[in-house]
């Protein structure tokens, strides 16, 4: 069953988000492929980008309401076999190729979603094509929780094979049937389902065929909020500074049980690209979207589905989803109106900002979306000199953080710190930052790679509002250490995390470093890989710290190691002990392996035992409609899930 959630993210969308699917009976209709159940066909016809016969839903927005931008672009592309089954559910592409390409239009009327409040009238329109005519029903779905994990445990099982029954034991209940007919150029025009309740809701159109198959013509995915959300966001913020929002909810009566959480996104990483390619196996299959494979990145499997998840986690897979450089997520406490984006190490350009509000006993209650613009600094930023107070400098003095408006960041206070290591034995640095609450596990990830360090992880003992993280590859030992660390040196690595002095433990507790080493240097300056450990100088001497491997992909091996304290690192490694024969060639002593594995066993029962989340298996819900924008409900939503 490795994989089978595949099936439910294509049978899923073509049903619910993509796809118009034809009467096979109507002349000049031919569609591009039917989904066969043991009560029913359904005919699948290709849609097209045309804004006026692509088979297509628009949602009317009221009048001043507030849209969310869609992805631009939406494109999916299927290259696999012509048939395919699923127990008793087969499946055929009508095309002379193995592939096909449906691509979202992009005229105005597309490009934006209303979000919708309780008082709105909820009107759509559906363009379809003019040869498309006769009598219709139009579906309305409250899409719930428990009806998404009811179709996702009948296809996990296997017990699809009836489509009446899957849809009446998971959608009974929780949906509403309308009669309309379609216009002279197959379209329906401004039809209206009045003022809805608050939820998450699904327009399914339809034709019942003589021979009871069905003719899905279009769908579409809508959001009727309880509350309005207002966003206060600067319009741009200068490059190196990160982006700090208030959030609060309109006419709410109580707001302190509510979570909110917003996502920075660029303009140009903000599009679905999404590709299917198969071989007709469930393990031979793969969905990426924008290139990120969801199956293997996401670690989803027909037993984790319903795993609980971990904030941390779910804003690592939704930042995998943006790309590395694109853009941030911050989710916060109960109560928790004020945000701070991390954006400091984000390029110049536009961006949206997406936020959403929610609560445990109502579920997603607003949602909104604004832009920001993030400008490049001028010479005198760039030089450093200014008293600006944004970056700290190398005094580690941090003090009140302000921008070029002289608003005081998010708490007021700053540790972002600075590295005392002289500019000319610096290699290269990276930067991250977090707001650090008291009781939590932090963890900085260093996604742009530029040192061996992966991450960095501790427990806050107390708040420290916004801290940065600085991580160094030195081009040699650095000025701090007096002596020089026993064994091969792989890097020396400079760690301050917030002003001098933050890093104590007063401020925290069980430190983790996670690091990488290539295994080209291994092999280069023939080094034993068990020995490879992460020392650490405690201003007098270099201490090895319990160090472990974790895993290792085709060119490093990753570990981990627990530190008591940041300041000077170094990674280093002992050489495989070898002899040369009298004929020259190179031999391993026996006993020299067996005194290795002993060695080994030994540091093995000293290693930190420590692996976050490791009994949590990862899984994204897959939520087919505003991709970026559902997944940040998603987040909030899954952190608070009972």
């Amino acid at each position: 069953m490795k994989k089978s959630l595949l099936v439910i993210a294509l049978t899923m969308f073509i049903l619910t988000s993509a796809t118009a699917i034809a009467d096979n009976s109507k002349k000049e209709v031919n569609p591009i492929g039917s989904i066969n159940f043991t009560d029913r066909a359904v005919y699948i016809m290709d849609h097209t980008s045309s804004s006026t016969e692509g088979n297509w839903i628009t949602m009317g927005c009221p009048y001043e309401r507030k849209s969310i931008q869609l992805p631009q672009t939406i494109k999916v592309e299927y290259c696999g076999p012509k048939s395919i089954e699923y127990h008793e559910v087969s499946g055929a592409l009508y095309k002379d190729e193995e592939s096909c390409t449906i691509t979202y239009p992009s005229s105005t009327a597309y490009l934006t979603h209303p979000i919708y409040l309780p008082e709105d009238n909820i009107n759509m329109s559906f363009y379809g094509e003019s040869c498309l005519e006769g009598e219709v029903v139009i579906y309305l779905f409250n899409i719930t929780s428990d009806s998404i994990y009811g179709f996702f445990d009948a296809f996990t099982t296997g017990n699809i094979g009836n489509l009446d029954g899957l849809f009446h034991s998971n959608m009974d209940g929780e949906y509403k049937r309308y009669s309309a007919a379609l216009g002279k150029d197959g379209d329906i025009l401004d039809y209206s389902f009045g003022s809805l309740d608050p939820g998450e809701y699904c327009i399914l159109i339809i034709q019942e065929n003589e021979d009871s198959s069905l003719t899905a013509l279009s769908a579409t995915a809508f959001i009727v909020a309880e509350y309005e959300l207002g966003i206060s966001s600067p319009a741009s913020i200068v490059n190196g500074e990160d982006l700090d929002i208030s959030l609060a909810l309109e006419s709410a009566p109580n707001e302190s049980n509510c979570v909110y959480g917003a996502a920075l996104i660029s303009e140009e990483a903000y599009k679905a690209d999404i590709k299917i390619d198969s071989d007709g196996t469930m393990n031979g299959t793969s969905v990426t979207i924008n290139n990120v494979d969801l199956i293997n990145e996401f670690d989803i499997n027909s037993s984790n589905y319903r795993s609980k998840l971990t904030r941390d986690e779910l804003q690592e897979e939704i930042q995998t989803m943006m790309g590395k450089g694109k853009g941030s997520i911050a989710i916060g406490e109960k109560g928790q109106k004020a945000l701070s984006l991390t954006a400091f190490d984000l390029a110049s350009g536009s961006y949206y900002v997406f936020a959403g509000a929610y609560t445990p006993e109502k579920g997603l209650i607003g949602l909104t979306q604004t832009s920001v613009e993030i400008k490049s600094k001028d010479n005198s930023e760039n030089n450093g000199s200014s008293g600006n107070g944004g970056n700290g400098g190398n005094n580690g003095n941090g003090g009140n953080n302000e921008d070029e408006e002289g608003k005081s960041t998010t708490g007021g206070k700053s540790n972002l710190g600075g590295s005392p290591e002289p500019s000319k034995n610096v290699k290269s640095k990276e930067l991250c930052q977090q707001f650090i609450l008291n009781s939590k596990r932090m963890s900085f990830k260093l996604i742009q790679r530029a040192t061996p360090i992966e991450y960095i992880s501790f427990s806050a003992k107390k708040t420290a509002g916004k801290v940065t993280t600085i991580v160094e590859e030195l081009k040699t030992r650095s000025s701090l250490a007096l002596s020089t660390p026993e064994g091969e040196v792989y890097k020396y690595i400079n760690i301050w995390i917030g002003n001098g002095g933050f890093a104590n433990p007063d401020n925290i507790e069980n430190a983790i470093v996670g690091f990488r080493v290539s295994k080209d240097w291994i092999t280069e300056n023939n080094i034993n890989s068990n020995s490879i450990v992460l020392q650490h100088y405690n201003g007098k001497e270099w201490d090895s710290l319990p160090t472990k491997k974790l895993s290792e992909d085709q060119d490093f091996i990753y570990f981990e190691a627990g530190t008591p304290s940041f300041s000077p690192f170094a990674i280093t490694a002992e050489k495989n002990m070898m002899l040369e024969s009298e004929s020259g060639e190179i031999q391993i002593p026996l006993e020299v392996d067996q005194q290795n594995e002993t060695g080994l066993t030994t540091n093995s029962d000293i290693l930190s035992q420590e692996n976050v989340n490791s009994g949590i298996s990862k899984v994204v819900r897959f939520f087919i409609g505003f991709l970026i924008v559902i997944l940040i409900t998603v987040v909030i939503k899954k952190r608070h899930e009972p």
